[in-house]
């Protein structure tokens, strides 16, 4: 007869649903269940079974199948079964549950439920396609107590967590709002069942899947296509499913075709267990502490059933968490991360965001992160694990080689919009001429099921077949918890070795790397792939803009704690009795590390979310300055003849006391010595500000359309453009709304024309302000333009009503500069992006991440926007009325969006910015005014010189941090860089309190090891000096013995 494959197919998966699927698991008996429901707050576990032992909760009867939960609510389930055991012996008994799951989507994304003992200790997680709870292994070994008469009692706390969607995807909705205790998202338990897992028939179904999804993958023409076919209908012919002896047969059918090997030049993969478990996202920080719980003990049960399988887990918050509210998995997970198969990487407090932070709060995700692995695990992750963050920032590679990080580990550039990425295993080089061993899987996701189609993916699309044959695989259910599956990990068993399949086979992420290494650059000779600089994602870039309220508190919070933990060193030098509890400070750490995580600080996370990030913030800001208010008076009180300056700023950069941290204030502020600026008012309603250094003409709209450098006489803005405006862009993304701002929206952009100025006024340091409106429809925006003495900054800050929805809210800066290309700082240095857009690549970088400034330079005059609080930003040519010649480069800030979803009342409100536009920019002057501009206000502070600074200083570097060692010793660590792109050099000098210490280049861990990084200390001439390559990073610890 002649042979149909496609009918075999189809023949194959009605068999497998209908034949095979429904017999895996039998059923022994039905449980009976009480009920306890919870629509609030949920109750930590261990409290909730204390409770149950001392009779204070009160179950109800619960029938099944039966409607179940309130919106983000709890209800923990008393489950009372029996087994007969005479019946189940030498079988696998399980529970099985079904709490309603919803077929459109996967664990994580809806209800699930953690099923423990009755003393209170986690057994493992019913998800959805994980639903099984062991309780009695084949060989006997009971995994719950059972009495004489084989009866248990266990307790599930099920949580009714909603899909945070409306009736179409992306739609508003308020679920994400908080728990609501009303019925909106009420789940339907179908059954709770005692059942026997009969294995037989369960490697049975996952034969007929890898024969049958293999043949879907490959071609008619090739022989081992028919191969397949014909085994396929053998095995079927075999199978009858109302008698268990033909599955063996069935089964030998298959073996022949299932043991023929893969090709000798097939792509190996090493498959990581994986879960990626975002700390927040469609769900409240709260509810990831039990996704935490629950995704573990399915990893921990798997791993008990399976030998082979390998695990890897990111992020010391979560194993914080796990170990502060689940001691019992905990000290399992332990025991596993002992054999080497619970993998923790990372060595990060959370998989932050990879843009926006500073740099210094980078450097505490690894510290932090690092030291807790060591000292709660045991162990010391080798690699940054970030699969999942917007974009990563130019300094990676020279953070995390000086942490002591061999490679760095991501999949997100995958979801490029516009161009692919060159490579999947290269050597990335950071901007500071640093590199690190680099992977992206091919199978472009962190989170695979291991079918068929997603492996051959894989080889089809890595893109350094010439060098190597190793990649990795993630796979286990991702963003929501729940991890790898029976199902998973019996694919991989299948497919280690398979004829016209790519390899794959359990192992670990060190492992893939040495391979790596070995393929690309020890066996290389010389042709090793490197790319340069950022891993700009081209995707999401609204994460720049949204929730804005947190991108402005974030660097508010940062700028604080180098205040705070300057002062606290000053108060160890100057007055040595006193003891201050840094516990506090590191309380506040965390948190800021927290709310950096990749979908708190982009505000892509749902409003309960962001409204607790918000009030984390405010709470820290504040006690971050009765921290340094008790600070100063401690030193004031030993010392009290050093003066206290009011209303003072630590500058962390002076560009007339280079390398060295200074104090500014009202009391000693430099500009009361200087010419009062000009005002001059003209009918025509044209304002003219006027110092000795700018001449600014503002139009009765409130816009500038000039700004003069008077020493040189060159007009800083181009002819016809209007510095100021506020434009309004539709901003309707077609998804992603939160995250993604399109290029539509670039091409629907409004300006607002309805504005107008106030009022014209001097300020008491001689300065003229200019006090505008600009109003449309219900967004009003106050601005102050600010032109002090002697300055050649204007200041602007606005005021900003936001009341609408969907737009998107830019302010124009038009420079007079033509240049291809602007400079961004980046943490610890620049990097240069397009304005001029001649590829598709330069044209995917139309929203960039700023952090203080960006830059515009031609040969001989550059202009520097700065800011406070932003991070979104677009640049671009501006041209004459007869786009034949350009002549300027426009900066647009990103002040505010306002999507829907996942928050639909996103940014409504008032808002504050702050901004500056820098004449003849050299990089010390806009160093200085990124200072000044972002440097909080502190009450009082003591006037005290920098206990550290540096002598005859060639180039820009810049003391970022001054900070007491975290080992508690007393030393100081100091934290200083390169900053405009040039070598530097500078004599260090210590205040006499500290100048007998002994100085020590040190690595981020504070350790003195320099994992074959540049060194920038040395000493000569009986003296200390620093030398530093562009953009180097430099460490020093000052031992106080």
């Amino acid at each position: 007869m002649f042979l149909l494959p496609k009918q075999q197919l189809d023949r194959c998966n009605r068999v497998m649903q209908q034949r095979v699927k429904p017999y895996i698991h039998s059923v022994v008996s039905h449980c009976n269940l009480r009920s306890y429901d919870i629509p609030g707050e949920p109750i930590p576990a261990d409290s909730f079974i204390k409770q149950v032992k001392s009779g204070l909760i009160d179950f109800t009867p619960f029938n099944v199948p039966g409607v179940w939960g309130t919106t983000w609510g709890t209800t923990w389930f008393e489950i009372s079964g029996s087994i007969d055991l005479s019946k189940v012996k030498g079988r696998k008994v399980e529970l099985n549950v079904d709490l309603g799951w919803l077929s459109s989507r996967g664990p994580g994304f809806q209800s699930e439920g953690l099923v423990y003992r009755a003393d209170g200790t986690a057994i493992k997680t019913a998800n959805p396609r994980n639903s099984w709870i062991p309780l009695i292994d084949s060989d006997g070994t009971s995994n719950i107590d059972l009495d004489n008469d084989g009866n248990f009692i266990l307790y599930m706390e099920a949580a009714s967590n909603p899909y945070v969607e409306g009736p179409t995807p992306f739609s508003p909705t308020d679920l994400g709002e908080c728990a609501t205790g009303n019925t909106e998202c009420q789940y339907m338990l179908k059954y709770v069942d005692v059942t026997v897992f009969n294995r037989n028939i369960f490697d049975y179904y996952m034969d007929l899947e890898t024969v049958s999804s293999l043949m879907r993958e490959l071609n008619d023409d090739n022989p081992r296509y028919w191969k397949l076919a014909k085994a396929l209908q053998r095995s079927l012919n075999a199978y009858d499913e109302h008698d268990s002896s033909t599955i063996q047969n069935a089964r030998n059918m298959l073996s022949n075709v299932l043991s023929q090997p893969a090709a000798a030049s097939s792509l190996r993969h090493i498959a990581v267990g994986h879960a990626h478990i975002d700390s927040a996202w469609l769900w409240p920080v709260r509810e990831t502490h039990r996704k935490v719980a629950r995704t573990v003990s399915n990893v921990l049960a798997l791993m008990d059933e399976d030998p082979d399988f390998t695990y890897a887990m990111s992020s010391a918050q979560q194993y914080e968490w796990l170990e502060n509210e689940h001691p019992d998995l905990f000290e399992r997970m332990k025991n596993r991360i002992k054999e080497g198969r619970f993998i923790p990487v990372g060595g990060m407090w959370v998989e932050s965001d990879g843009m926006m932070p500073c740099g210094e709060s980078l450097i505490r995700q690894m510290t932090f992160g690092k030291r807790y692995f060591k000292e709660h695990l045991g162990v010391e992750p080798h690699g940054i694990w970030l699969p999942d963050s917007f974009g990563y920032t130019g300094a990676w590679p020279q953070l995390a080689r000086r942490a002591g990080f061999d490679w760095f580990l991501t999949q997100k550039i995958s979801w490029n919009d516009t161009t692919k990425f060159p490579h999947h295993s290269f050597l990335w080089e950071g901007v500071d001429g640093s590199r690190i061993l680099t992977h992206f899987p091919p199978s472009d996701t962190y989170c695979s099921p291991v079918s068929m189609h997603e492996l051959i993916y894989s080889q089809r699309n890595f893109l350094d077949k010439d060098l190597s044959d190793h990649a990795i695989l993630l796979y286990g259910f991702g963003d929501g918890g729940g991890g790898p599956t029976r199902e998973m990990t019996a694919r991989i068993r299948r497919d280690r070795n398979l004829e016209g399949a790519p390899r794959v086979d359990f192992g670990t992420p060190d492992e893939l790397f040495e391979k790596i290494r070995e393929d690309i650059v020890d066996d290389s000779n010389g042709d090793t792939p490197v790319f340069k600089g950022e891993l700009y994602l081209e995707l999401h870039r609204k994460t720049l803009t949204s929730q804005q309220d947190m991108k402005r508190y974030c660097r508010m919070e940062e700028s604080l704690l180098r205040v705070a933990e300057y002062l606290v060193v000053l108060a160890r030098v100057y007055a040595p009795e006193y003891r201050f509890n840094n516990d506090e400070l590191t309380r506040i750490w965390k948190t800021l590390l927290l709310n950096q995580f990749h979908d708190i600080l982009p505000g892509s996370a749902i409003a309960w979310v962001c409204r607790q990030a918000r009030e984390e913030y405010q709470r820290d800001i504040a006690r971050l300055h009765e921290l340094i208010d008790g600070l100063v008076n401690a030193i004031h009180d030993v010392n009290p003849a050093i003066k206290l300056l009011r209303n003072a700023k630590i500058l962390t950069y002076d560009s007339s006391r280079k390398g060295s941290w200074s104090l500014s204030s009202a009391e000693s502020h430099e500009q009361l010595k200087a010419k009062e600026t000009e005002i001059h008012q003209g009918d025509d309603g044209i304002v003219e500000l006027v110092n000795n250094r700018l001449h600014i003409t503002v139009q009765p709209d409130g816009t500038i359309t000039s700004i003069k450098d008077i020493a040189l006489n060159r007009e800083l803005i181009p002819n016809g453009s209007r510095m100021g405006r506020y434009e309004l862009l539709k901003d309707q993304p077609f998804h992603w709304d939160a995250w993604d701002i399109q290029r539509d929206a670039f091409l629907t952009s409004s300006p607002i024309d309805d504005s107008s100025i106030e009022s014209v006024s001097h300020l008491e340091t001689g300065g003229a302000i200019v006090q505008t409106v600009a109003r449309h429809g219900s967004v009003v925006i106050h601005t102050v333009i600010t032109l002090q003495p002697d300055s050649k900054n204007v200041d602007f800050k606005a005021n900003v009503e936001w009341c609408t929805s969907e737009q998107f809210l830019k302010v124009d800066v038009p420079l007079s500069v033509c240049s291809m290309k602007a400079q961004y700082e980046c943490q610890y240095g620049l990097v240069e992006r397009p304005i001029a857009k001649n590829t598709r690549s330069d044209d995917a970088k139309f929203e960039s991440c700023t952090h203080r400034f960006v830059r515009v330079s031609d040969s001989s005059y550059s202009l520097a926007v700065v800011n406070a609080s932003t991070y979104g930003s677009d640049v671009s040519p501006i041209c004459k009325d007869d786009m034949l010649s350009s002549n300027g480069t426009m900066v647009r800030l990103s002040l505010l969006s306002s999507p829907l979803y996942p928050d639909p009342h996103t940014d409504q409100g008032s808002h504050e910015f702050a901004w500056s536009v820098v004449a003849d920019a050299d990089i010390d002057s806009v160093l200085e005014q990124s200072s000044r501009l972002n440097s909080p206000v502190i009450h009082e502070l003591p006037d005290i010189s920098s206990i550290i600074s540096l002598l005859n200083v060639s180039g820009s570097i810049v003391i970022d941090w001054i900070k007491l060692a975290d080992d508690c010793s007393g030393d100081i660590i100091v934290r200083l860089y390169e900053a405009s792109g040039g070598y530097a050099y500078g004599d260090i000098s210590l205040s006499k309190d500290i100048s007998n210490c002994q100085l020590q280049e040190v690595d981020l861990m504070e350790e003195p090891k320099m994992h074959g990084m540049n060194h920038g200390l040395y000493f000569e001439n009986n003296s200390w000096h620093v030398s530093l390559k562009p953009f180097q990073l430099c460490t020093i610890r000052i031992h106080r013995d």
